[in-house]
């Protein structure tokens, strides 16, 4: 029974949000209880702020925000993807923005000026994936270097190979000057 509930939410949650965003957006459908749609990053801003500010939708929490390498996924299904996903805290259902973006030069726009909570969320996607997020007040890396080269999260990224050194199984400081036999 409560799982008919839901279901029906999630319908009806789809229905007010194709209604107020109308042709911004593309695909719009139920997955797992999620209302899920595709939007093009220019008219990303505006279709998060719909979806904060519409009567019915009031989607007011942010979730998260990062990427998905679709690289391998070839003909149709390739490419990179950011992932937004919001939550109406009074509606109770979450919303899944999937938002193509070019992978010879990655770019969206940034929602941080729409939800304040994205500021991280995009920083740590611009460092792992390359993605530059246009509007964004500070882009600098969270975990690695700023000299470091490439982007970890792409599926191109590979990892260096480790060194290999020889353990010494010394026990004392007699035995590793004897070369640790």
């Amino acid at each position: 029974m409560a799982q008919t509930q839901s279901l029906s939410r999630a319908d009806e949650a789809l229905e007010r949000v194709k209604s107020a965003l109308k042709e911004t957006i593309s695909e719009p459908k139920v997955n797992f209880g999620t209302v899920d749609l595709i939007c093009e990053p220019g008219a990303l801003v505006g279709v998060m702020t719909a979806l904060r500010d519409s009567e019915g939708i009031e989607c007011k929490f942010f979730g998260f925000l990062s990427a998905v390498d679709r690289s391998e996924l070839g003909e149709g299904g390739g490419g990179l993807e950011v992932l937004i996903v919001v939550y109406s805290p009074v509606h109770f259902f979450s919303v899944a923005v999937h938002v193509p973006v070019a992978a010879a030069a990655p770019a969206c726009p940034s929602v941080s000026g729409v939800y304040s909570g994205a500021l991280w969320h995009e920083r740590e996607t611009h460092e792992m994936f390359g993605i530059v997020f246009e509007g964004h007040p500070q882009l600098s890396n969270l975990y690695l270097p700023e000299d470091f080269e490439g982007h970890p999260g792409l599926r191109s990224f590979k990892l260096p190979g480790r060194a290999v050194k020889d353990w010494p199984g010394a026990k004392d400081p007699e035995e590793a000057a004897a070369g640790g036999r």
